[in-house]
């Protein structure tokens, strides 16, 4: 079983980067990362003179995040593959007469901004979802240090020093179980319990912005070996503080954790991002 689950993962990751597809960022955290999120209207669109490229201008009817508001925003594109012969899944273009959504990065000191992997539309095409229109309005009140986000982690306690501590129990190769580690600001462990099993709950910090996270609840074990597995995963007391995005304070995170039992019957910790 606990073959087939990594196996399966394994080819889900190798899937996903022959596509042409990403993970598109919540539209909270996309309007963190922006410099400018606006509604606009591309009034003119130049190609430059080997085609490759065009330069759109969007003339802003609307801006939400706050800050100073151009009326007028320009951006370089590739061109569509009709003009320059180079065809692809990935293509996407802005006309001129479109309007658009737009949630607009600083890139290698450009301003850009992307339709695949970004919340940016066209809105003749694609409507504003009232959950998105939620975040628009409230985005500039947005406080992501409030919230609990999955992170990898890296342990500060030695593993080693724990894994020693149960070299004298014997257990069944065939055992394992996922834990849920809830670490603190400061990287110290607030709580580590086995993976939800059945329905999931939300803790619930706000209704706007969907950053909310499940609540990491005490799962009763099943077995002995579910319950030794939450015991040593209460052991490792102590994490590397994480930063997510471009924050200046440390935040909660979430890491997952597999304890299994190698070919000799002793318990041993898979760190998280080793399995």
């Amino acid at each position: 079983m606990k073959t087939i689950i990594i196996f399966t993962l394994l080819v889900l990751i190798t899937l996903k980067s022959f596509a042409c597809s990403c993970e598109i960022p919540k539209p909270a955290v996309e309007f963190h990362q922006s410099k400018y999120v606006f509604e606009g209207e591309v009034i003119e669109k130049v190609y430059a003179s080997d085609s490759l490229t065009n330069t759109v201008t969007f003339e802003v009817s609307k801006y939400y995040k706050n800050g100073d508001n151009p009326k007028f925003l320009k951006f370089q594109l590739n061109s569509e593959a009709e003009v320059t012969g180079l065809y692809s899944s990935c293509y996407w273009t802005a006309k001129k007469g479109q309007k658009w959504l737009v949630y607009a990065k600083t890139r290698n000191g450009k301003l850009d901004f992307q339709f695949f992997c970004s919340n940016s539309k066209p809105l003749e095409r694609l409507k504003i979802h009232p959950s998105e229109q939620m975040v628009l309005d409230n985005g500039n009140n947005l406080d992501l240090t409030k919230y609990r986000y999955i992170h990898a982690g890296e342990p500060i306690t030695s593993i080693d020093s724990i894994e020693n501590i149960y070299k004298k129990h014997k257990f069944d190769p065939s055992d394992f179980a996922f834990i849920w580690v809830d670490v603190d600001k400061k990287g110290r462990l607030e709580r580590a319990n086995l993976v939800p099993r059945g329905e999931r709950k939300f803790e619930l910090i706000d209704t706007i912005f969907d950053l909310n996270n499940f609540k990491n609840e005490r799962q009763e074990p099943r077995t002995e070996f579910e319950e030794i597995a939450v015991e040593v995963a209460n052991k490792i007391k102590t994490w590397e503080k994480y930063y997510f995005l471009d924050l200046e304070n440390p935040v909660k995170f979430r890491t997952g954790i597999l304890i299994e039992v190698n070919k000799d019957s002793i318990i041993k910790i898979r760190k998280p991002g080793s399995y």
